[in-house]
């Protein structure tokens, strides 16, 4: 996986620049040659992090809208 760096100028300038290269893996952002920020895509993110995507986040994910989701209440009166 490669690293890209980017000037803060750089990231401020062309934004899109960033972003694309965040898609390929971890960009560096500098601040007067040293790294202040590290930007990546959200599955990296998820991927290093060990977080998986919550039911919200994959319900509303763009291939899911066909799906139907039939949920049952729970009878808790015991």
């Amino acid at each position: 996986m490669s690293v890209d760096t980017f000037t803060s100028r750089q990231f401020n300038q062309d934004p899109s620049s960033v972003k694309r290269a965040a898609k390929k893996g971890p960009v560096k952002i500098t601040e007067r040659g040293v790294v202040s920020f590290m930007m990546m895509s959200i599955d990296d993110y998820l991927e290093v992090s060990g977080k998986a995507n919550s039911i919200c986040d994959l319900l509303s994910a763009p291939k899911t809208a066909d799906i139907e989701l039939k949920v049952h209440k729970l009878n808790t009166s015991n």
